[in-house]
C-alpha cells in the first residue's frame, strides 16, 4: 500500500512538471516570470536585486524600479556624497529601445562609521529609486529586458572596492488596468518615494562662508515646525563640508545658526550650498528638506 502511494505521488509530480514545461499551465509560469523582481546577486558583504512597482508595461508610461541593497551587519555602502570617505553606488543601465532611466533618487542617508570616520551611507536594507519611462511611440513585441550593472564601495572598519553585479529584470507587456499590474513591492516602493525630501523655501535660509574660521554658517529665522528643536544636521552634497566634525546649532537674536566645518578638500571659492537638512522636534520623527542656496 505504501509503495502504491509513493508511485502515485511521483506520477502526480511528473504530470504537473510536464504540464508547466509544455505550456499547459501558462498562468502559473507567467506569474513567476513577471514577478517584478530580479534574482538577487551578491558581491561579498552586500546583496542586490531590482524591484519594479509593476509587472507589465505599456508604451507612454513611467514607473519606479528600486535597487534594493542588503548589507551584512556592520557593513555599509554610500550616499550620493559619502562625506570624508567612500564613493556612491553607480548603476549602468541597458534598456530596451524606447525606454529611458532617470537619475537615482537617493534614500535619506545615515551617519555611519568607516573606521573612526563619520561618513554618509546606508546600513541594513536600503532602496535607491529610479524612474523608468517608455516613450509614447514605443513598440514592444516581446517582454522587456531591464538590465543593470551595479557597482558600489562597501566599508566597515576597512573598505573593499566592489567588483560589480549584473541584474536582469523581466517585465511583461499588457494594457490591463494598473491595479492588475501592481507587484507585491508596489506599496513598499510608493512609501519610499513619498519620503524623498521636499524642497525648502530657500528665502528663509542664508549661507555664509567665514574664511578666517574656515567655517560655513547656515542661518534661518523661523523653522517649519513650532516646538523644541533638536538633532539638526546638514548632509552636504557639494563636498564643501567635512562629515567628521560636529555641527553646532545655536539660537541667535535673528533665529538659528548651524555652524559647519569646511572640508580640507573643499573648492577655493564655492558658489552654492546644496544638500539635505534633517531635524526633529521633541517627541517626533525626523523631518527632511532639500536646500540649494547661494553662498555669501
Amino acid at each position: 500500500m505504501i509503495k502504491l502511494l509513493v508511485i502515485f505521488r511521483k506520477w502526480i509530480l511528473s504530470s504537473f512538471v510536464f504540464c508547466v514545461l509544455s505550456g499547459m499551465i501558462p498562468a502559473l509560469s507567467e506569474g513567476l516570470e513577471f514577478s517584478g523582481s530580479s534574482l538577487p546577486q551578491r558581491d561579498r558583504h552586500v546583496e542586490a536585486r531590482l524591484l519594479s512597482d509593476r509587472s507589465h508595461i505599456n508604451a507612454g508610461e513611467s514607473w519606479w524600479v528600486a535597487l534594493e541593497l542588503k548589507h551584512d551587519p556592520t557593513w555599509h555602502t554610500y550616499w550620493q556624497n559619502g562625506g570624508d570617505a567612500g564613493m556612491p553606488t553607480v548603476i549602468e543601465w541597458t534598456l530596451p529601445r524606447g525606454v529611458t532611466a532617470g537619475p537615482i533618487q537617493w534614500e535619506t542617508p545615515q551617519i555611519v562609521k568607516m573606521g573612526r570616520l563619520d561618513v554618509y551611507g546606508y546600513e541594513g536594507t536600503c532602496l535607491l529609486l529610479v524612474q523608468l519611462e517608455s516613450s509614447a511611440d514605443a513598440v514592444f513585441n516581446e517582454p522587456l529586458e531591464i538590465k543593470a550593472f551595479v557597482n558600489w564601495m562597501m566599508c566597515a572598519r576597512t573598505c573593499v572596492p566592489g567588483r560589480g553585479v549584473n541584474l536582469d529584470l523581466r517585465l511583461g507587456i499588457d494594457d490591463t488596468a494598473l491595479s492588475k499590474r501592481k507587484t507585491e513591492w508596489f506599496k513598499h516602493i510608493k512609501n519610499a518615494a513619498s519620503k524623498f525630501p521636499p524642497k525648502a523655501q530657500t528665502d528663509a535660509f542664508k549661507a555664509n562662508l567665514d574664511i578666517s574660521s574656515n567655517r560655513f554658517d547656515l542661518q534661518w529665522e523661523n523653522f517649519p515646525q513650532s516646538g523644541e528643536l533638536e538633532d539638526v544636521y546638514f548632509f552636504d552634497i557639494t563636498e564643501q563640508i567635512t562629515s567628521d566634525k560636529p555641527q553646532t546649532l545655536e539660537q541667535t537674536e535673528q533665529g538659528w545658526k548651524l555652524s559647519l566645518s569646511r572640508a580640507a578638500y573643499a573648492s577655493a571659492k564655492p558658489k552654492r550650498m546644496h544638500g539635505w537638512l534633517r531635524w526633529k522636534m521633541a517627541g517626533e520623527d525626523f523631518h527632511w528638506a532639500r536646500l540649494d542656496l547661494p553662498i555669501n
